[in-house]
């Protein structure tokens, strides 16, 4: 799926934007707080735009009861799971899709 800044959260869900990238969050049915996208501009990573988008989210969510905070990062993003694991996620359960 490709990032686009110009999307809308999902109903019940919230966007945070920064100038350098964008973060879209909303719930599952078990209210849990789902990262559905995290995006940085490649000029702007390093600098901890990434974790300011999280730690927002994160905010929204606990105010709103939804917890825990779950992301799908695909096992070739070892960039997004260093990431996901330096703010302290951990991996949680492996998923398998065919194609």
């Amino acid at each position: 799926m490709p990032f686009n800044p110009n999307q809308d959260p999902p109903q019940g869900g919230i966007k945070f934007q920064m100038n350098g990238g964008y973060i879209i969050a909303g719930m599952n049915e078990d209210m849990c707080c789902v990262i559905h996208e995290l995006y940085v501009n490649p000029e702007d990573r390093r600098k901890g735009t990434a974790s300011m988008l999280v730690a927002a989210v994160r905010g929204w969510a606990k105010s709103e009861g939804l917890w825990p905070m779950i992301v799908e990062c695909s096992p070739k993003n070892e960039v997004g799971m260093k990431f996901y694991e330096a703010i302290g996620m951990r991996q949680v359960s492996i998923v398998y899709q065919e194609g």
